[in-house]
This record gives C-alpha cells, sequence and structure tokens, in this order.
C-alpha cells in the first residue's frame, strides 16, 4: 500500500495555485454551470417539442390527406377539362382542316386561272417581241442601205463640193484677173480722158482765141 501511495504520488504533479487562479477558475466553472443550464433548458424545451411531434405529425397527415383529396379531385376535373378541350379542339381543328382546304382549292384554282392567263400573256409577248425584232430587223437592214446609200452620196458630195471649191478658185482668180485688168483699163481710160480734156481745153481755147481775133478783124473790114 505504501508502494502504491508512492507510485502515485511520483505520477501526480502537485500544482500550487494562486489567488488569480482561483479566480479565473471560479469564472470557468461560473460559465460552466451557466452552459450546463443552458444545456437543461434546451433539452427541456426539445423534450416537450418531441412531446408534440405524434400530434404534429398527425395533424399533418390529416393535412396531407386533405390535400390529396383535393388534388384527386382537382386532378379528376382537370383531365375531364382536358377531354373537353382536347373534343373542343379536334373539332375545332377538322372545322379549319376543311375550310383551310376549301380556301386552298379556291386559292390554286384561281392561282391556275391566273397561271394560264400570265401564260396565254407571256405567248402573246413572245409573238410580238419576235414580230418586233423582225421589224427591226428589216429597219436595221434598210437603215444599213440607206446608210450605205448615205455614205456614197455624202463621199460624192465631197467630191463635188471639192470640184467646186476648185472651180471657185479657179473663179476667184479668174476675177481677181479681170478686177486687175478692168483697174488697169479705168486707169488707161482716166488717163485717155484727162488727156482728151485738155485737148479739148485748148480746142476751146484756140476756137476762144480764133472768134476773138475774128472779131477784132470785122471793125477794121469795114471802114
Amino acid at each position: 500500500m505504501v508502494e502504491n501511495d508512492k507510485s502515485v504520488s511520483d505520477d501526480v504533479e502537485v500544482v500550487e495555485i494562486g489567488e488569480g487562479d482561483i479566480a479565473v477558475l471560479l469564472a470557468a466553472l461560473k460559465r460552466l454551470n451557466n452552459g450546463v443550464y443552458a444545456l437543461k433548458v434546451t433539452l427541456d424545451f426539445l423534450t416537450s417539442r418531441i412531446g408534440t411531434l405524434p400530434d404534429r405529425i398527425k395533424e399533418l397527415e390529416e393535412i396531407l390527406k386533405t390535400y390529396e383529396d383535393f388534388f384527386s379531385r382537382e386532378g379528376k376535373r382537370l383531365s375531364e377539362s382536358l377531354q373537353v378541350h382536347e373534343e373542343n379542339i379536334r373539332k375545332e381543328n377538322q372545322e379549319v382542316l376543311k375550310n383551310m382546304r376549301i380556301q386552298l382549292d379556291l386559292f390554286l384554282e384561281k392561282l391556275s386561272s391566273q397561271l394560264q392567263g400570265l401564260q396565254d400573256f407571256m405567248s402573246t409577248m413572245t409573238q410580238d417581241v419576235n414580230m418586233i425584232m423582225s421589224k427591226l430587223n428589216e429597219v436595221e437592214v434598210v437603215s444599213t442601205d440607206a446608210s450605205m446609200t448615205v455614205k456614197g452620196e455624202v463621199k460624192n458630195l465631197g467630191a463635188r463640193t471639192t470640184n467646186i471649191e476648185l472651180a471657185l478658185n479657179e473663179l476667184s482668180q479668174k476675177v481677181s484677173r479681170l478686177e486687175e485688168t478692168l483697174q488697169y483699163v479705168l486707169r488707161e481710160y482716166t488717163l485717155q480722158l484727162q488727156e482728151l480734156a485738155l485737148r479739148i481745153g485748148s480746142i476751146e481755147k484756140m476756137l476762144r482765141e480764133m472768134r476773138a481775133k475774128e472779131t477784132s478783124a470785122q471793125p477794121s473790114q469795114t471802114s
């Protein structure tokens, strides 16, 4: 026994506790006591709540059953409503398809008539275009012939114009020579007229002198 006590005393370390450590231990014990009290309160609350769980579970089962009945009734009513709507939609679809077939038949008939009219118009247009092209070809041939004729006439006219220009140049030269000749002749005639005038003046002077001599000789003959 002594040895055991000695071994225990050897394993246990004795720690001296001061006044400050005692205060810390007291505060820790107080907090531990508060925690234990709070845990006890929590356990009491949980115990009371657990006690009410069967009643809450029963209430929830009743509520779920009520909702199940409600959903069952609403599902059945919705299914019936969907069947009615499906039937109405089927009838409306059949009516719509029937009307669409009628409208489509009318549209296709009208479209076929319009296409036939368009085909007739295109055929008539093709004939008119071919006739116009034929006329244009004829006009092109006539225009080509007329153009060649006009080009020939223009060429001949150009040659004639060249001949006329040469003739005009020659005539102009002749006129110029004739003008020079006429000017020369006029100058000669002018000189001759001046000379003739001088001669006439001399003759008149001689006649006056002769008349004056005759006049002065007549009195002497009378005496």
